[in-house]
């Protein structure tokens, strides 16, 4: 299959199809939102505090062809989940594929950590998981098909990112034990991407220090990751539900310096 025809075949799955993204007024799910519209597909973009963002996105997204709302609401509080899906089901339909990107990131060490941060951090990261997938799964079940992907992060094989790691390893569970649940109608997989070379938070001194350890030479972008969710969509990955892919370049693998 030619780099065209698979393009064609990504555009063919895609194209119509109704996405939730949490969290995508900027950054990542801004990226992801722009490339699932660029196949084509309607797009639901949440938000919490980003109104401006998220309705400039939305009107960049228009501009491309396809359909794409702003929804605010806060997706650690069920009530809020409820009527987010509701309006997106409004607005644009049933939903085909949700994005769970929201995950908020601190990495204070435990021993410092305020209890403030660690609820936080969880709530983002796993109870919006939760909320957001049982009950879209239960919809997407009850329908017969559907696709939820979860972003995790390589912060699963760290112990020194703090709480960070921890709620992402809680996602790669939950990822895993609601993929059994919710099979054979619907696919949940997670993506697992290693520090962002278009993260603009990181100094060049700890760039550089990435790369070094990075084989491919390099860091993921997040256009590669949002290609990637458009790509599990695809029927090429039928058989993959439960698993979390890793876009590390290979700086995860487990390395012992010889002599």
């Amino acid at each position: 299959m030619t780099a065209t025809e698979f393009s064609t075949s990504v555009d063919h799955t895609i194209r119509g199809k109704v996405c939730l993204i949490t969290g995508a007024s900027r950054t990542l799910g801004a990226t992801i939102a722009h490339r699932l519209a660029h196949y084509g597909a309607q797009v639901a973009i949440n938000y919490h505090q980003s109104q401006r963002a998220a309705e400039t996105l939305c009107a960049e997204l228009t501009n491309l062809g396809t359909k794409a709302v702003a929804i605010g609401a806060d997706v650690t509080d069920a009530a809020q989940v409820a009527q987010l899906i509701a309006t997106t089901q409004a607005e644009l339909g049933a939903i085909d594929l949700l994005v769970n990107n929201v995950g908020p990131y601190v990495d204070t060490p435990f021993l410092d950590l305020s209890l403030a941060d660690f609820d936080r951090i969880l709530a983002g990261n796993v109870r919006a998981t939760f909320l957001l997938t049982q009950a879209v799964g239960r919809l997407m079940k009850a329908r017969g098909n559907g696709q939820i992907i979860n972003i995790a992060a390589t912060d699963i094989f760290h112990r020194s990112h703090s709480i960070y790691g921890l709620a992402k390893q809680a996602v790669v569970h939950l990822t895993e034990a609601m993929a059994l649940e919710l099979a054979p109608a619907v696919r949940l997989n997670a993506l697992a991407p290693d520090l962002l070379a278009d993260n603009e938070e990181m100094t060049p001194d700890f760039v550089a220090q990435a790369i070094g350890g990075t084989p491919m030479g390099r860091l993921v972008t997040r256009a590669e990751v949002a290609e990637m969710v458009c790509l599990l969509c695809t029927p090429a990955f039928a058989m993959l539900t439960g698993h979390t892919l890793v876009l590390d370049g290979g700086r995860t693998i487990p390395r012992i310096a010889l002599g």
